[in-house]
């Protein structure tokens, strides 16, 4: 931001200086009309040969300072993508500790990611929402596991130290300024929309449509996998709790493009599982590989009816 602003600052000093010479351009010509003398012309010259030395080194010092800032800023755009790789690489190392937190952290960006585009977000929101999904949990490390594994149901005090994470991993991801503006989906995506979430009880409007579909999404893939509490649900049930859960916990809108999305993959997963082997190891037009399957998420009920027929 200091060199924005001393990058400006030279351009006014340049057009300061254009301007000033300019003047004496012309105060010179009046007085060389007027006076007709060498010596005030020699002088007036002199003194405009200065002023255009001065703005053509103002304007060279204003050129270095432009390539500086580049070089600046891309080196901190560097240094803001190497911190997510960092931490998207401790979120994926403590994931593989526990068997039903592997993956997590995939299975929810691709559904957050889905349901936005099937809401009508547009590209660029989608793409942050997705990396931001892939770390939102990153303050979960602030908790300790005898609270994260707990078999039983948490008490006062664990909780409070639950209902901290979203806030903790808000601040780790701040600093990422290329993130900035999906972060509101990692501080309110524990928020409800009657006002009953954490950490600061915001409702429906009030919480970012990113955070609402990051909640889902989150909700979804917790409900579909083992915790050390429960066993997991099927991917009917949990959507049928999710919409039994609507609209007081969860935006109606985001779980029926959830709902959309998987009964898209459903289908593509009954049209791949239809299709013989060879068809799978095909090429391409010009030699080019065919498009890679649907990334593994969720199980699904066996190709025959959408899952919205299923819903009691």
């Amino acid at each position: 931001m200091k060199r924005v602003k001393l990058v400006a600052g030279a351009g006014e000093i340049i057009r300061s200086v254009g301007i000033s010479a300019l003047a004496i351009a012309l105060a010179v010509y009046a007085m060389v009309l007027q006076e007709r003398n060498l010596a005030v012309a020699m002088l007036g010259g002199t003194v405009l040969l200065i002023a255009t030395s001065t703005m053509l080194q103002v304007s060279r010092a204003v050129r270095q300072l432009h390539r500086q800032h580049q070089t600046a800023r891309r080196a901190a755009m560097r240094a803001e993508r190497h911190y997510f790789k960092v931490l998207r690489r401790i979120v994926l190392a403590v994931e593989h500790r526990e068997p039903y937190t592997r993956g997590r952290s995939r299975r929810i960006a691709f559904l957050a990611r889905r349901i936005a585009e099937t809401m009508g977000l547009n590209r660029t929101q989608c793409r942050l929402l997705g990396l931001v999904a892939q770390i939102h949990d990153i303050g979960l490390l602030a908790v300790p596991d005898r609270i994260l594994n707990k078999p039983g149901r948490l008490g006062r005090e664990e909780f409070r130290s639950v209902r901290k994470h979203p806030e903790t991993s808000y601040r780790i991801l701040e600093p990422l300024t290329f993130l900035a503006e999906a972060l509101p989906a990692v501080r309110y995506h524990h928020e409800r929309m009657n006002g009953s979430g954490y950490p600061f009880g915001q409702e429906r409007e009030e919480i970012p449509l990113i955070a609402r579909i990051l909640a889902v999404a989150d909700a979804f893939d917790a409900m579909t996998h083992d915790r050390p509490h429960r066993p997991a649900l099927p991917p009917v049930e949990a959507l049928n709790e999710l919409h039994r859960c609507s609209p007081d916990g969860y935006d109606p809108a985001c779980v029926a493009a959830l709902e959309e999305v998987l009964n898209a993959r459903h289908l593509r997963a009954a049209h791949r599982a239809a299709t013989p082997p060879e068809a799978h190891r095909q090429e391409g037009p010009a030699g080019q590989r065919a498009a890679p399957s649907t990334p593994p998420g969720p199980p699904l009920p066996p190709p025959g009816a959408r899952l919205a027929d299923q819903i009691t």
